[in-house]
């Protein structure tokens, strides 16, 4: 992918290592994918708190780096697919306005991706206006990523 990013480097199968650097400061980052069933994993990445060491997917870091931030864990996300070909990559944010910050940059990175299909799920609200079921299990409805549709969760696999 021909995007500016961070180097990165891999921990263990699943994990991978790089380093935000902006107006902020240097964070360390981490992009994790746990399984979450036959043939899918979970992508989640964060900043890693410094005292716990724990990655904190919550944290807003605000250091100006948002972009290559995301086009690190875009190339990280393929190279995984890469070494597994036959995982299916399941993503949602944290926060509904951290889903609209992915969702941007897949619309922003689309025309590179023509080696994988993207799916977009679009959840069923319950009764409050909420979500309906418990993440990752949420009702809903997979359709092929277009762009100009508000998505809840987003899948990318190799096609």
């Amino acid at each position: 992918m021909n995007l500016e990013h961070y180097e990165f480097e891999q921990l263990g199968e699943f994990d991978y290592r790089f380093f935000s650097n902006g107006s902020k400061g240097t964070f360390e980052m981490h992009v994790r994918f746990t399984s979450t069933g036959a043939n899918s994993c979970n992508l989640g990445f964060g900043a890693v708190d410094p005292t716990s060491g724990w990655l904190d997917d919550l944290i807003e870091l605000r250091n100006g780096d948002s972009q290559k931030i995301l086009a690190t864990v875009a190339n990280i996300s393929c190279l995984f697919m890469e070494v597994h070909p036959s995982i299916r990559i399941y993503a949602a944010g944290s926060t509904a306005s951290r889903t609209r910050l992915y969702q941007m940059g897949i619309n922003r990175i689309l025309p590179q991706l023509t080696d994988y299909k993207i799916a977009g799920l679009l959840v069923e609200p319950d009764r409050q206006g909420g979500i309906w079921g418990s993440y990752p299990k949420w009702k809903g409805e997979w359709q092929e990523f277009r762009k100009g549709i508000s998505y809840d969760a987003f899948l990318i696999f190799k096609r």
